[in-house]
């Protein structure tokens, strides 16, 4: 079932660009393009449905009606078939496009991280387009096909300032060197090194512990961080806080999550613990880290764990290690061979996508 919430739909244009949005994690990917469907004069509407999970727009109700309201958006009323052009996220939605998809109507499918090595057969026939990171990298995963469009990751258009940053989060110290920590999953939070932020914070540098609502931090871990000068925080959806985060983070902890890949096109560097489990949800997993492919450059010190013998003038000596590497050569490999240079995505999609 295809909800509406409170919005009203009128229809000033023969053609929409119609997005399924059933988790508040793929308005990231949509807004670029509704931008750039702006900028055409082509309206955008949303078709919201309940995911139940944490990131349900049901759920952010406020917050959807104001990127609604900001980006000019309008809400599908469910009284007939859309037509033009429909996006839905990977793995994530798919069957409600029978119902709602008029016989002309071209679906899309922006694909998320990299759940496509688990979904992407899920929906392959039904896809007119299928928007994958890279050619190297669906080749990686034997994910190679026509209807596979390389032309970059939506998200990576929208510009992100660093003073608005600032002025959004008030808790970030500008004098200080900043690591972006990612709170791992519950699951692996007994192989983290926890204790790492007490060496961060003896160097000078401000932790900054970003995570998600299904693995929350606890009250007390959360009033010890902030008690020492550290800040912790969750999604506030668009724009994306991760990489708002990046943008001002001088290096990155990072626990095996898709976050690389971020990191790559933020161009920030990583310490990364290797703490992924092979077994996971009682699976043997393929791909036990997927993007592995991302951690084998210089802008990357991948370890297992921390010895006994850590200390805080170790993590200098890493520190140093990393900065002392030529970067930018790295980072600008790094994509060449697996990323996408980004440069007007949402532009070259709906050229692609409406000729």
């Amino acid at each position: 079932m295809v909800l509406k919430i409170g919005f009203t739909l009128s229809v000033r244009c023969a053609m929409y660009l119609n997005f399924l949005l059933r988790e508040m994690t793929h308005l990231r990917y949509y807004v670029p393009i509704i931008e750039e469907g702006n900028r055409r004069g082509i309206k955008s509407r949303f078709l919201i449905t309940p995911s139940r999970k944490y990131n349900c727009p049901l759920k952010h109700h406020s917050v959807c009606e104001d990127i609604m309201n900001r980006y000019n958006i309008e809400a599908y009323d469910g009284k007939k078939k859309v037509e033009g052009v429909l996006f839905i996220n990977e793995n994530s939605g798919l069957e409600y496009t029978k119902n709602v998809m008029s016989e002309n109507c071209k679906l899309v499918v922006t694909t998320y991280q990299t759940d496509f090595t688990e979904s992407y057969s899920k929906y392959y026939d039904e896809a007119d387009y299928i928007m994958m990171p890279s050619k190297n990298i669906a080749n990686y995963y034997n994910l190679h096909n026509d209807k596979n469009l390389y032309l970059g990751i939506t998200k990576y258009d929208e510009p992100i300032d660093k003073q608005s940053v600032y002025e959004k989060y008030t808790n970030i110290d500008k004098k200080k060197k900043k690591v972006l920590l990612m709170w791992p999953k519950y699951r692996d939070l007994h192989k983290f090194p926890i204790d790492i932020i007490r060496n961060f914070n003896e160097l000078g540098w401000q932790v900054l512990v970003k995570t998600r609502g299904k693995d929350p931090v606890s009250k007390e871990t959360t009033r010890d961080l902030e008690d020492n000068g550290n800040c912790v925080f969750y999604d506030n959806w668009y724009p994306h806080t991760t990489q708002e985060l990046l943008e001002i983070s001088d290096l990155v902890v990072n626990c095996g999550s898709t976050t690389i890949e971020e990191c790559v096109m933020h161009e920030v560097p990583i310490i990364n613990f290797d703490i992924k489990p092979e077994i996971r949800h009682g699976q043997v997993k393929k791909h036990r880290v997927t993007h592995s492919y991302l951690y084998d450059y210089d802008f990357c010190l991948d370890l297992k764990a921390l010895d006994t013998s850590f200390s805080t003038q170790k993590l200098k000596e890493m520190i140093d290690g990393i900065f002392s590497k030529d970067l930018i050569t790295a980072f600008k490999k790094c994509k060449k061979e697996w990323l996408y240079d980004h440069k007007n995505t949402c532009k070259h999609l709906l050229d692609v996508i409406l000729s």
